[in-house]
């Protein structure tokens, strides 16, 4: 346990999360009959029993379960806490929660995190991946510091980075494979390609097929891009990417709408109460300095 002073509460959140004393002793690595004895005085210092016999085993009374319940809460409230007085105080030091998408990872925060770590070897870096959506929804909640997203619009609360322009990823013996751009009414009657809800080319695509006046019918999804141009690859749809995505036995045709060449925004997005680390703010500036330069690159 990190927090001493913590102790009593820590354990017993490991016995009602395992259900069983036995197992919670050996997680906390302690003998059982210390562990019994620690909940025994948590106990009379709560004025309730806490833990209850159930057959051979025990359970955590209605009053255990209702504190188990507060202190799991509390727990991660103070160590956050912590997290935060323990980088103010050694700003080269501390832990850092950022979250992106798949495919910006791969180059983008990769590139840039290996600069970082050797400028601040002692920072911890705890990385999170998934859709854009859920990734704001994760800062905005103070689960992630900092979050790099790709999204059709600006998110309020961040600093857009570049832009991407989006493309029609089609198979290369497909019959429009030549066009110098397309617009996605004329592939109404193909299988298209989607990631799956929740993810920030999901949201995109649904929102350009509705505006071409396309029925959103995805005929198969998946969580990762390449996974979609893979599935482009061997014949079984099309599908729309950012630049860069394309594998072999595909082609990317410039996406056309009405006109107008699509484009998604690369945002990051911070937590402001996070931003009092140092850490945290010093890898904001390092992404907003290296990114928009990545992204010129491409």
């Amino acid at each position: 346990m990190e927090h001493e002073f913590l102790r009593p509460l820590h354990e017993l959140v490991t016995v009602a999360r395992t259900g069983h004393l036995t197992e919670a002793a050996h997680r906390l690595g302690v003998p059982q009959p210390t562990l019994s004895r620690a909940l025994a005085r948590l106990s009379s210092q709560v004025g309730a029993p806490l833990l209850l016999r159930h057959g051979r085993g025990i359970v955590l009374s209605r009053h255990g379960r209702l504190l188990a319940d507060a202190a799991e809460r509390a727990l991660a409230d103070v160590g956050e806490a912590v997290r935060r007085i323990r980088a103010e105080v050694d700003p080269e030091a501390g832990l850092v929660r950022l979250g992106f998408q798949h495919v910006l990872g791969a180059d983008l925060v990769t590139r840039t995190l290996r600069t970082f770590h050797e400028q601040r070897p002692r920072v911890t870096l705890q990385l999170a991946e998934g859709g854009a959506e859920h990734l704001a929804a994760d800062v905005a909640a103070g689960n992630l510091d900092l979050a790099l997203v790709a999204m059709l619009d600006e998110v309020p609360g961040g600093q857009v980075l570049g832009v991407e322009p989006l493309l029609v990823l089609l198979p290369s013996t497909h019959a429009r494979a030549a066009d110098t751009s397309i617009g996605l009414a004329a592939l109404a009657d193909e299988p298209f390609i989607a990631m799956a809800e929740g993810y920030g080319m999901r949201t995109i695509t649904d929102r350009l097929l509705r505006d071409a006046g396309v029925p959103v019918r995805p005929s198969c999804t998946c969580e990762d891009l390449a996974t979609a141009a893979g599935l482009v690859a061997a014949g079984l749809g099309v599908t729309v990417v950012p630049a860069g995505i394309a594998p072999p036995g595909t082609v990317e045709v410039p996406l056309d709408t009405e006109g107008v060449r699509p484009q998604r925004v690369v945002q990051l997005l911070w937590n402001e109460g996070s931003l009092e680390a140092a850490p945290v703010r010093a890898l904001r500036d390092a992404l907003a300095d290296t990114v928009p330069t990545l992204l010129h690159s491409r």
